[in-house]
């Protein structure tokens, strides 16, 4: 058995994930597809497999359980994650927003390889996206761009709450894959909760394989904050 598709069997038996084969077998072949095209075209912030198994499917798949039923859109995705991981266990679509041509290009490649119906891939930019499928949940994973990366975590918050609300409903829940600053949210004044019009909870994501922390920020639309 190759060493990656041992990596992958015992993440997924750590996530709890009963997968037949059939389904280890895609996992393990866009994996394969991944890293292939990174070798010339840097999509990815690691070369090591083992890695990238236990750090960014772990946390892309560890949060299944947590998403509503319904279309996800992944604003950001780069090479699918975690939006491609995702959609190998979701029956709804999958949409995929990158502005990269050559994120798209991969996204694109492995759709064709794999095979995969359920997934839809967008490129454009978070501010001129539009999104034609009615959208369960937005699914945010390390996002950066030229105004965000200049930006306090609270203010980088605001922009993408904003932003994204500009774009689709209201009521979508927003879902943010990041680090320990997901957890500035918890002290986030009444004032700014009702400027946002927002509740915000953090879930911290259990690893067997790292000390470094890792969440999953939800944010929820308010119509009436209520500072009480």
């Amino acid at each position: 058995m190759p060493s990656s598709l041992s990596d992958l069997e015992s993440a997924l038996e750590s996530l709890g994930l009963d997968c037949e084969n059939s389904k280890k077998n895609l996992l393990h072949d866009y994996i394969e597809l991944l890293f292939k095209w990174h070798e010339k075209n840097n999509i990815l912030s690691t070369r090591d497999k083992k890695y990238f198994i236990q750090r960014d499917m772990f946390d892309s798949l560890s949060i299944l359980k947590h998403l509503p039923a319904g279309n996800l859109l992944d604003i950001g995705t780069g090479g699918g994650i975690p939006g491609m991981l995702l959609s190998f266990f979701i029956s709804n679509n999958t949409i995929l927003l990158d502005r990269r041509q050559n994120a798209i290009r991969f996204l694109e490649h492995a759709k064709l390889k794999l095979d995969l119906n359920n997934v839809k891939i967008i490129k454009s930019d978070i501010k001129e996206m539009n999104i034609n499928d009615q959208i369960s949940s937005v699914l945010i994973k390390d996002f950066s761009n030229k105004i965000v990366s200049k930006l306090n975590f609270d203010e980088k918050i605001e922009y993408l709450i904003n932003t994204i609300r500009s774009r689709l409903n209201k009521n979508i829940p927003i879902f943010m894959l990041t680090g320990s600053t997901a957890l500035e949210a918890d002290n986030f004044s009444d004032e700014t909760k009702k400027k946002l019009r927002s509740s915000f909870s953090t879930l911290k994501i259990e690893t067997p394989y790292f000390d470094t922390n890792r969440y999953l920020l939800e944010i929820k639309h308010v119509w009436n904050y209520c500072c009480c």
